[in-house]
């Protein structure tokens, strides 16, 4: 399902943050969550799946690893900015997604109260701050996330939690490069790819993650191919082996 229907397990959530009653509440749990990265076993036995909002999508798989091996101080806040091209705003047509109101413009569209927020606390299981920017692009996002880690974590451990949780991952990709126009990731290369490539920087407890998809890609279909393949028991990468609009 490429809504957001059944993205949340929780049914107050949903009446939150969407403002509506759930017309079939009773199918809720019946669904598993869209990131392959976090649930591919649950994936394997699964009936329905829900596709992941894709701000949330590239918060969530910059972050998880941190979470999930303990890296993170919990008693900080996590504080995340999306920077989206226009192709994430829906279908129905404003004026703000069109292209000559928008050419050279950055403006903050949801500096708070993002949808996508419910599914960031759901996934990751911590309060999130999230504020949206619209930008001159039309495809692609770029998060950055701002936390802070356990004392004594060194960048080489931060390497050590990545390559551990994502090192066998076909569709992650670390980016962190000293030198050249693409240090870290960069939306613009990854449009029509079904890579999410993320980058980070220490500086003492604070971690700067950075992370990069195509929204219409890693964060809609391309997600949802990648799932299914999953589910059916069929080559991880089929029909996802694309290398992108722009060559590098």
């Amino acid at each position: 399902d490429l809504s957001a229907d059944f993205r949340l397990k929780d049914l107050s959530a949903y009446q939150k943050w969407y403002g509506v009653e759930h017309s079939q509440p009773s199918k809720l749990a019946e669904f598993v969550y869209g990131n392959v990265e976090l649930h591919r076993q649950e994936m394997k036995q699964a009936k329905y799946i829900s596709g992941a909002g894709c701000n949330a999508t590239a918060t969530i798989l910059g972050l998880w690893p941190l979470f999930k091996l303990g890296v993170i101080d919990p008693s900080f806040p996590v504080v995340a900015e999306a920077k989206c091209g226009s192709s994430e705003g829906g279908a129905s047509v404003s004026e703000g997604s069109h292209h000559p109101e928008r050419s050279g413009c950055v403006r903050s569209y949801k500096p708070t109260g993002h949808r996508h927020i419910a599914e960031m606390e759901q996934e990751l299981g911590h309060a999130v701050y999230f504020s949206a920017t619209s930008i001159e692009m039309v495809r692609g996002i770029l998060v950055t996330s701002h936390v802070f880690v356990k004392e004594g974590i060194t960048e080489k451990d931060i390497w050590k939690t990545y390559r551990e949780v994502y090192g066998k991952e076909p569709f992650i990709r670390i980016v962190k490069e000293k030198q050249g126009i693409y240090r870290f990731p960069e939306p613009k290369i990854l449009a029509g790819t079904n890579f999410c490539d993320i980058g980070f920087e220490l500086e003492e407890k604070r971690l700067v993650v950075v992370s990069a998809i195509d929204n219409l890609m890693k964060g809609a279909a391309g997600q949802a191919v990648h799932a299914m393949n999953v589910m059916n028991g069929f080559e991880e990468t089929a029909g996802l082996s694309f290398a992108g609009l722009h060559p590098v």
